[in-house]
């Protein structure tokens, strides 16, 4: 049995939509109407956050997808994790989640409302441990999948690793 499945039996954890595995671990009783910073509101009567305990294992990824939320990823254990983020403003950004502070990992990263990204471990094996906290509290209606070809057609300079991420078998 490989070390992850230890992960997925104690806590339960089931598959993820994008890849991987979660289970949802808090979500606020708090709910308020969340304004942006001009005071339109974004998300009305809403609680105010949510987290999950999400893992991915070697064989799978995160494909590529956006929530209208802001999501902090949190790295508790196991390989380090690749986040690519797509905007228009920044193009490809590469981040990656580890405690290897010397080699320029973060143990933890907001992906900013909006923005498309995927992960995928940084190394061919192992597994990343790993949380997500959203504000406001995540919701289906705010999560959208990418459809590749219109993402490539978007990014056309970083169409090969949309495509890669998006048609790796899970």
């Amino acid at each position: 049995m490989e070390d992850y499945r230890l992960f997925l039996d104690k806590l339960n954890m089931m598959p993820h939509p994008e890849g991987g595995f979660y289970r949802r671990n808090w979500q606020s009783l708090l709910t308020g109407d969340l304004r942006d910073g001009t005071g339109k509101t974004l998300f009305p009567n809403r609680l105010i956050g949510s987290s999950i305990l999400y893992l991915l294992p070697h064989t799978m990824v995160c494909k590529w997808h956006r929530v209208k939320c802001d999501e902090m990823w949190h790295h508790y254990e196991g390989t380090p994790l690749t986040l690519y983020l797509l905007t228009a403003q920044k193009g490809l950004e590469t981040i990656t989640l580890g405690h290897d502070f010397k080699a320029g990992q973060n143990p933890q990263f907001i992906v900013p409302r909006l923005t498309w990204f995927a992960a995928e471990l940084a190394e061919p094996s192992g597994y990343a441990f790993c949380g997500c906290t959203l504000w406001p509290a995540f919701s289906y209606t705010d999560f959208e999948m990418a459809e590749p070809d219109s993402l490539a057609d978007d990014f056309p300079a970083h169409a090969e690793l949309i495509r890669r991420i998006q048609n790796h078998p899970q």
